[in-house]
């Protein structure tokens, strides 16, 4: 056997047997996405979102986060629920999985998938690669790294309109993960249906993901507006929602996956299959999340990516979803949150109040 199907089959069988999936290998030249890349920072798409710009350079450079790096291997954990049927991921953002209230993203319905990833990710690589000496640094999505840009560099897929890597018939709903290493590793080959295609037209025609996006973040084809963007909104703005945003909460209260899950690739796309990833983070109602002290937050979502948001974050949102849903708790959560400690409860609140007297008011007449 050739040593490059050699190693590519070793690599493949070593992330396949930890649950990943291998998707190839590619050298580290990422100019040409690095210089797009700082294009959208300039173009403030980044919102609030500040640690993007103090690590841009190293983006451009991998030998600054692995010094000798030559090769990038690429690897990804499906994380789409296994119950989730190809009808319910074609339907419109209406039907999306017919919730029962707001939910949650599919990613953070997981155990932290960075901890995993990178452990176990280490360990498929150095078992992989046992016979051969070099060094390795593995990165997942908390490390400066363009990471879809070296998934599609590794001819396995391609960026959608949406700005998500798509592997094709596998799908979208993949969290990547990056193993740079000193090791000249030749790059997987591009498969002829895709190298057949440009970065331009892979998506066709479809323009699913922009006309289903609720916020118009996706107005621009492989641009995503932070700033108008719903997971933007709940998880990583610190400050109160801009209530132009707050119809949206009543679908999704912590992140958004709608672009994803009216993308024609995901009909079939690859699932979840380790169960001892999934975590039961939506069973506090709304209002329990809502006023939630330190310790419930941390029993219920210790260990799971909606930590990023902090206690107060997750509360703020499930106050403004229960505006939105008409929660009959609203009233109970409200008093107390008049009294919080926490600004952006506090203020929150005070908008719900003067958007329910507007309401009140508008009946009246």
């Amino acid at each position: 056997m050739d040593e490059t199907i050699q190693i590519h089959e070793r690599l493949r069988e070593s992330f396949g047997s930890r649950g990943f999936l291998l998707l190839g290998v590619t050298g580290i030249d990422v100019a040409e996405d690095h210089t797009r890349f700082l294009h959208w920072l300039e173009a403030g798409n980044h919102g609030g979102m500040d640690f993007l710009v103090r690590n841009s350079e190293i983006r451009g450079d991998l030998n600054r986060l692995l010094p000798g790096t030559k090769s990038a291997v690429i690897f990804a954990l499906p994380y789409a629920p296994a119950g989730t049927s190809e009808q319910d991921k074609a339907q419109v953002p209406a039907q999306v999985e017919a919730p029962s209230g707001p939910r949650i993203a599919k990613y953070a319905r997981l155990r932290d998938y960075h901890k995993v990833m990178w452990q176990e990710g280490d360990a498929a690589f150095t078992a992989a690669m046992s016979d051969r000496s070099t060094e390795h640094r593995v990165c997942v999505d908390s490390a400066p790294v363009l990471e879809r840009a070296l998934a599609a560099q590794s001819g396995s897929g391609f960026i959608g309109k949406n700005t998500c890597f798509i592997a094709g018939k596998q799908g979208s709903f993949l969290l990547l993960g990056i193993v740079l290493t000193t090791l000249e590793i030749a790059p997987t080959k591009m498969p002829a249906e895709i190298k057949s295609r440009t970065n331009a037209n892979s998506c066709g025609g479809c323009r699913r993901c922009q006309t289903h996006c609720p916020t118009g973040a996706l107005d621009q084809a492989w641009n995503l507006d932070s700033r108008r963007c719903l997971s933007y909104w709940t998880i990583e703005n610190r400050g109160t929602i801009p209530e132009e945003f707050w119809p949206w909460l009543g679908k999704y209260w912590y992140g958004c996956d709608i672009c994803q899950d009216v993308c024609p690739y995901n009909r079939t796309g690859v699932k979840l299959e380790r169960s001892d990833l999934q975590r039961p983070v939506e069973k506090l109602a709304l209002e329990q999340v809502a006023t939630m002290d330190q310790e419930l937050y941390e029993q219920t979502f210790g260990g799971t990516p909606m930590t990023r948001a902090k206690r107060n974050g997750l509360r703020r949102n499930a106050m403004i979803a229960m505006f939105v849903t008409a929660n009959p708790g609203l009233d109970s959560v409200l008093k107390k949150a008049l009294q919080d400690e926490d600004p952006v409860i506090q203020e929150t609140a005070r908008q719900i109040l003067r958007r329910i007297h507007i309401r009140i008011m508008n009946i009246a007449k």
